[in-house]
């Protein structure tokens, strides 16, 4: 739970906003909320955090968003969010910081990025996807990387191609534990007025060992089909070079589409696949469902969820997912 100075703190910061934006009509309050009822049909009789049967109403994530341009050449945003602790764990939602930073329009030839900022890991595939209130991109959902970091990023185009590098701590909104940096970087092109093409890498400089990762992406955006395809790898290196053998490999893939099927409704589905060398294992996540537009920023979701392990039980979840925008 937050202690008593930063709940203060963060109250006060909440009760300033109206008179922050009073004072900047260009300033932008928003915010995003996901939520599900969720009941688990199936599940493997050992999997102590989900048991058969377990049903809940979350509030799975709130997103809480300021934005404001300090001058012609200088923005700011200040992003919270709040993550549902999870069934039986009895605490708390508590926010944090998920972004903070001053982005400098036309420095170094594109926008400068300074404090905690966006990564390009998954980003471009997590907009095509167009589903993050149903799950994570697949190295979000396998902890391959963090959808921000703090230090400098550096954002830019040329025709129709784009770039976003970056260096940063490693460890995501949080503090940094070690000496070693990280490097990210993307080139994306856009081929046609809807395609998408990425390559896209980082290398995680640490003591104990180095980790890469290598992605490629190719996807559709539109009011009609919208889909696409994510390859990757990831190696965790140990530091000693006589040991090869120590290091680990995961790679997957994940393909997923949606497309119109009647008047406000859409369809969409996906299939996830990773292998785990070391342990010569290949595990897959299908999901599928109906995507009702109630209104432009109300969407309501009936979805079917599937993990299928290394295994004879598969985890089968039946959920109703909204997602809201104010």
């Amino acid at each position: 739970m937050l202690n008593r100075p930063a709940l203060s703190l963060l109250t006060a910061m909440i009760l300033a906003l109206p008179a922050l934006r009073a004072h900047a009509a260009d300033s932008k309050i928003s915010g995003v909320m996901f939520a599900d009822y969720y009941s688990v049909l199936s599940a493997d009789a050992g999997e102590a955090k989900l048991p058969e049967k377990q049903n809940a109403f979350q509030l799975r994530r709130v997103y809480f968003t300021y934005d404001r341009p300090v001058s012609d050449r200088f923005d700011v945003r200040v992003r919270f969010e709040a993550n549902d602790a999870g069934f039986g764990s009895g605490d708390k939602m508590v926010p944090f910081v998920k972004n903070a930073y001053l982005q400098w329009k036309g420095a170094l030839g594109g926008d400068l990025y300074i404090g905690a900022s966006g990564t390009p890991t998954w980003e471009l595939a997590e907009k095509v996807w167009g589903y993050r209130s149903i799950e994570k991109t697949v190295l979000d959902l396998n902890k391959i990387g963090s959808s921000a970091d703090i230090g400098l990023a550096l954002k830019g185009h040329a025709g129709r191609a784009s770039y976003h590098v970056m260096v940063a701590n490693g460890p995501g909104q949080k503090s940094e534990s070690d000496n070693g940096k990280k490097l990210y970087a993307s080139v994306q092109l856009q081929p046609g007025e809807s395609n998408r093409l990425e390559l896209c890498g980082d290398l995680d400089m640490l003591p104990g060992g180095d980790s890469f990762t290598l992605k490629a992406f190719a996807g559709r955006m539109g009011s009609g089909f919208q889909g696409g395809l994510e390859v990757f790898t990831r190696v965790d290196r140990e530091a000693s070079a006589s040991d090869p053998g120590g290091d680990r490999t995961r790679s997957g893939l994940s393909a997923f589409g949606s497309l119109p099927v009647a008047d406000s409704w859409r369809g969409f589905a996906r299939l996830d696949a990773l292998n785990n060398d070391d342990a010569d294992t290949t595990d897959l996540v299908v999901i599928a469902g109906l995507d009702w537009a109630a209104d432009k920023n109300v969407h309501i979701m009936p979805n079917l969820y599937v993990q299928l392990p290394d295994g004879p039980d598969p985890h089968i979840q039946a959920r109703v997912t909204g997602h809201f925008k104010f």
